[in-house]
């Protein structure tokens, strides 16, 4: 009899271990947590420091700030700016950060005190200037790049946390196919990775990706099975799991039901890249897209998101429609930002 006691107790404690193994498995279910901007704006920059701190800009010269995990933003927007169109951001921490703009005039703005003071580091009008995106290796070197003019696309390095920007020589610069360009839609079709490594992902007549490995010196280019062939066609974001694994996300941003082939990964530090089966792929147009710890894969787009976890047979739909995902550089905490001043938190429940 006290064998089939002690028999009992052991069945269950064991059930018990497995209905909270159940319930815990069941609770760390991702999610958006919508947070209260106090902004309209749209918002496609977007940079996660921390867990407390995130940075994020827009339309109307819209600058956003987070020091309590989300708890308030606040408008650090920059004095006179109200005409122009901030798609990138890259904050550092609290106090610095660095903005871009798309469009006439090409703008790059940093502030060191949390926003209340800007000071303008780089100026261009010159016709046909359109910067997309700009990404960071580490506190100094960074990249930022634009579409063609003259065939050749804009090319702009800083090795001093954005205080000076150089063009890169026009002999260096990457040579796209007419009518070809960025999308300055999230930030991310410019993504950095390792310590000297670079891409570059283009839309339009073919999906192209130009990547260097030596911070932009020289490029070489691959052509990558992502939809192309109509402007609004290509590659929108990229990131890495690793030095040599990668994904990208794009599609055509006129809508879900017009995406079909919208995901492709690398195994060779992006000199190649593969789609992924339909029935593993996101549900429609993604433009953004971040790994988050190295297990999970978020992927946001204007009408639908979705994630994926490693061992998952698909991805699995989250509620929300945003622009822009990023993760922080610590890989413990990520932000989504979209259109009407939408942004949100991960969060897991």
């Amino acid at each position: 009899m006290k064998k089939l006691f002690s028999l009992a107790i052991v069945l269950l404690l064991i059930a018990c271990s497995s209905k909270k193994q159940e319930e815990k498995e069941v609770a760390l279910a991702p999610a958006w947590e919508p947070q209260t901007s106090n902004t309209e704006a749209s918002l496609r920059g977007l940079s996660a420091v921390s867990d407390q701190v995130a940075w994020a800009s827009g339309s109307g010269g819209t600058v956003i700030r987070t020091v309590d995990g989300g708890a308030t933003w606040t408008d650090v927007s920059i004095p006179g700016q109200e005409n122009i169109d901030f798609r990138d951001v890259e904050g550092f921490d609290a106090n610095t950060a660095i903005v871009l703009s798309a469009g006439l005039p090409a703008l790059i703005f940093k502030t060191t005190d949390g926003g209340q003071t800007w000071e303008q580091k780089y100026f261009s009008d010159i016709e046909g200037t359109f910067y997309d995106a700009m990404d960071f290796w580490n506190d100094q070197e960074g990249i930022a790049f634009g579409d063609a003019i003259d065939s050749r696309l804009l090319i702009l390095k800083t090795s001093d946390g954005g205080e000076t920007w150089n063009e890169l020589p026009f002999e260096q610069r990457p040579v796209s196919k007419p009518n070809q360009g960025g999308f300055a839609a999230s930030g991310t079709c410019l993504r950095t990775n390792g310590e000297s490594n670079v891409y570059i992902g283009l839309g339009g007549p073919e999906a192209s990706l130009f990547y260097s490995f030596d911070k932009g010196e020289t490029w070489s280019k691959t052509i990558t099975p992502l939809q192309s062939g109509e402007p609004t066609q290509g590659i929108f974001s990229i990131d890495f799991k690793s030095e040599e694994e990668g994904l990208m996300v794009g599609g055509d941003y006129r809508g879900d039901s017009l995406t079909r082939i919208n995901a492709a990964y690398t195994t060779d530090k992006g000199e190649s890249w593969f789609p992924v089966m339909a029935d593993l792929s996101p549900s429609g147009y993604r433009s953004g897209i971040a790994v988050f710890d190295e297990t999970l894969i978020l992927a946001v787009g204007r009408e639908s998101c979705d994630y994926y976890r490693v061992g998952d047979d698909a991805y699995t739909p989250m509620e929300g429609q945003y622009y822009a995902v990023s993760v922080s550089k610590q890989g413990k905490s990520a932000w989504t930002s979209g259109p009407s001043g939408s942004v949100a938190k991960l969060v897991f429940k």
